[in-house]
């Protein structure tokens, strides 16, 4: 009895070697996980909504290296004079990680708006240059607003208008005048808010140009309000 017990154990402990080896052999080795080979800015785009006129917005960008070589930057590349943008570090190892801040004057021009900062950068043991993009996305608006915010005037539809709207909490603010930068547009404010234009197609200037409704305010903080009009006359 004793040898068929031994025989027994043997092959048992045999059949769960051989399983083994089996399992072992048959389970799929997983590749190894690829380096990237990027550059990452974590959030490329900005959204500051709403802001005001003629004021400063401020922003951080993260910049990631994920790669296995170090990257160098060049001087950050800005869409608008208005835009200043300056990087904590101009070179990033393996792995680490830096910083693009980015302030934009918002200026007086009451139309949503996007400015871009363009980062070029070399991989080490590479001669190719690489990009990278952040913007930020913002719409100025101020205590004088009008609608709509811009005008075309054409020899087919010659006439157009606009109507002036003031905040309603800005109670001591008032339209003064308004008035053409052009002689070829001619304004008439007898039922303000509201504006009525009317393309002038005698005068003698050029068939397609661009000027602008003035409208003075007596809101030092936003001056002169500007309405962008085009004038397109063939």
């Amino acid at each position: 009895m004793k040898p068929l017990i031994v025989l027994a154990g043997a092959f048992g402990a045999i059949s769960l070697a051989s399983f083994v080896f089996w399992a072992t052999a048959a389970a799929p080795v997983p590749p190894p996980t690829p380096t990237p080979t990027s550059v990452t800015i974590l959030e490329p785009d900005k959204n500051h909504g709403t802001v005001k006129l003629n004021e400063s917005i401020l922003d951080t960008f993260i910049i990631v290296n994920p790669t296995d070589r170090a990257i160098a930057f060049n001087e950050p590349m800005k869409s608008c004079t208005c835009t200043a943008a300056e990087l904590d570090r101009r070179e990033l190892g393996p792995g680490e990680s830096g910083k693009l801040t980015v302030s934009i004057q918002t200026g007086s021009r009451r139309v949503p708006r996007v400015e871009t900062v363009g980062l070029l950068y070399t991989i080490a043991g590479e001669p190719a240059l690489h990009q990278l993009f952040a913007k930020m996305y913002f719409v100025p608006k101020g205590v004088f607003e009008t609608d709509p915010v811009d005008i075309t005037l054409t020899s087919a539809k010659p006439k157009a208008s606009f109507v002036i709207r003031i905040d309603p909490t800005a109670e001591q603010n008032k339209v003064l005048d308004v008035r053409s930068n052009h002689r070829c547009v001619k304004i008439d404010t007898s039922a303000l808010p509201t504006v009525s234009l009317e393309l002038d197609l005698n005068t003698p200037d050029e068939s397609i140009l661009n000027t602008e409704c003035l409208i003075y305010t007596n809101n030092a903080a936003e001056g002169i309000v500007t309405v962008p009009v085009r004038v397109r006359k063939n």
